[in-house]
């Protein structure tokens, strides 16, 4: 049996463990554990922003959801993660409950063309990716991703006006590869090779003098190791262009 001092040590024992614990969850509340604003910061540092963990980066941006739903960048940040990952469906869901919550985000329009885009929904792509450019007519992706819907969709001429508007708006726009690659696909589609051979020799040509880091900026959403993997990719795109370019009379 128990003795009656034994007892009142246990007890204070456990008085003092529950104390502790207490402490310890206030601790972690002020530290921002509930808070939304800090679950944010905290999913932004794991998703490009000092690490890369899209694992640890979801949970957090869950959490902050949950704990306030209509957060700006919420939704947004959910989706492009569900982006990456290849669900289509959630991406979708959860950049519309971006546009629901925070209508003036209009950068949520740019994030669901590419996922209309890749999911073959092109008319709706191509209105987003105008919307788009629209609100942010100096953004060159905008333009970029516009004319490869444009592509999609056959619609070259229209494809070949958008970039060309972007090389004249744009600063710097005649210095970025995507975008003379775009123009020379769709070049080459309408039959202009020459023309095409040029651009695609000017995407080569700015490509081989890009930094790593450059073309991470780029794809903020991917992961920075498999960096020069998607620039090896798209240089191998762009010479397969090009020699298409010198095949077709």
């Amino acid at each position: 049996m128990i003795s009656t001092d034994k007892t009142v040590l246990l007890t204070r024992w456990h008085v003092c463990i529950s104390t502790i614990a207490i402490l310890v969850f206030a601790f972690l509340l002020n530290r921002g554990y509930g808070d939304a604003g800090f679950l944010m910061r905290q999913g932004n540092y794991y998703f490009n922003g000092g690490a890369y963990d899209l694992e640890k980066a979801e949970a957090a941006f869950q959490r902050a959801v949950r704990i306030e739903p209509g957060i700006l960048w919420g939704h947004y940040q959910l989706a492009r993660i569900y982006f990456v990952k290849g669900d289509s469906v959630k991406a979708i869901e959860e950049i519309n409950k971006e546009l629901k919550a925070n209508p003036e985000n209009l950068r949520a329009l740019y994030v669901r063309g590419l996922i209309y885009g890749f999911g073959k929904n092109f008319a709706s792509a191509e209105e987003d990716f105008r919307r788009f450019t629209r609100w942010a007519p100096k953004e060159w992706a905008g333009h970029n991703d516009l004319a490869w819907i444009l592509a999609k969709e056959e619609k070259y001429a229209e494809a070949e006006s958008v970039i060309k508007k972007a090389f004249r708006e744009i600063p710097g726009g005649d210095k970025n590869p995507w975008l003379w690659n775009s123009l020379g696909v769709a070049e080459l589609n309408l039959k202009k090779n020459k023309e095409a051979r040029l651009s695609f020799e000017k995407a080569k040509q700015l490509l081989g003098v890009m930094t790593l880091a450059e073309w991470s900026r780029a794809y903020p959403g991917n992961d920075p190791a498999a960096a020069e993997g998607g620039w090896r990719a798209f240089l191998g795109a762009v010479e397969e262009n090009l020699q298409r370019s010198y095949n077709l009379k």
